[in-house]
């Protein structure tokens, strides 16, 4: 299976979606739906998904990319926010779900914070039976290690995301060969003939991609903060409805500072029900996971 161009959601997206290897009971295949973090290209999860299906035939697997992020074709786009981002993978999942249909939604890094609002959103088709957030950034990231330094960046530079994807356009898309950008790639990241430096091509390639993402991290900065009071309607409809939570965390995550992970996690083990919470701190993965770690997350959590 590829990845696809997606039309139907409203806004310019791609998917990756792999129908069930095997029938589940009697009932609808449960609905794995997978939302990545920044920059939202589904070239960086491909193994990852791929890998869940192996270990779970009987779901069926649906990876949404951030609206904007269509890695198939050349539409140009304004920088789409968070809110129109949780729309976008709302209006995807109605595509694929009905209304007694199970789903098991996760998120990684922001895409644990869309996955949160997508799990709450009134028009969402279908039954959540467990959210899944990985390294995720759902509070305080602008205190973080990394988001100390963008929040720095973006207060003194408010239009950072437009002019560094100017220069992305100029060097990578006007003056450099592709030959060279190739080169720059597989000796700075990885080689092109794996996902990683295949994904990091794209990326670099297509200035519109920087642009989306840059400017979804600036407003990330601003808006995912200390919003306790949406954490605690997040974990009361899922104690309410007997959803499981999951969280997996990275030791050293220069994403999510070490009082960020603990403050999260008191917060769940104090307000969410024992029996639907599972918390996991990893020494051995590092934020962005899918980088060199997605056998060792799915080998040891799925």
């Amino acid at each position: 299976m590829s990845i696809n161009a997606y039309n139907k959601s409203g806004f310019p997206c791609s998917i990756y979606h792999l129908p069930p290897k095997q029938e589940y009971d009697d009932s609808e295949n449960p609905l794995y739906i997978f939302i990545p973090g920044n920059p939202g290209l589904l070239e960086f999860y491909v193994d990852f998904l791929t890998l869940i299906q192996e270990k779970k035939p009987e779901w069926e697997i649906l990876g949404i990319s951030h609206a904007g992020m269509n890695s198939c074709d050349t539409i140009e786009c304004p920088v789409y926010s968070l809110e129109e981002q949780i729309q976008h993978n709302v209006n995807v999942i109605k595509s694929f779900s009905s209304e007694k249909r199970q789903l098991i939604i996760m998120g990684h890094s922001i895409g644990a914070f869309i996955a949160q609002k997508v799990a709450m959103h009134e028009d969402l088709e279908g039954r959540v039976i467990q959210v899944g957030l990985l390294t995720p950034t759902v509070i305080d990231i602008h205190l973080s290690e990394k988001g100390t330094k963008l929040t720095l960046i973006n207060k003194w530079c408010p239009n950072f995301h437009a002019y560094v994807a100017l220069l992305s356009w100029i060097f990578f898309e006007k003056l450099l060969p592709v030959s060279a950008t190739r080169w720059i790639v597989s000796t700075f990241v990885d080689k092109l003939k794996t996902r990683m430096g295949a994904a990091v091509l794209v990326l670099l390639t297509n200035s519109r991609f920087v642009l989306q993402a840059l400017g979804l991290a600036a407003q990330e900065m601003k808006l995912v903060r200390s919003n306790w009071e949406f954490q605690r309607k997040f974990v009361g409809m899922c104690n309410s409805e007997n959803i499981s939570i999951w969280m997996l965390f990275s030791k050293s995550d220069h994403w999510v500072s070490d009082k960020t992970r603990q403050d999260l996690i008191d917060f769940y083990e104090d307000n969410c029900s024992s029996k639907n919470l599972e918390i996991d701190i990893s020494e051995l993965i590092e934020h962005a996971f899918v980088r060199k770690h997605t056998e060792i997350v799915i080998d040891k959590y799925f």
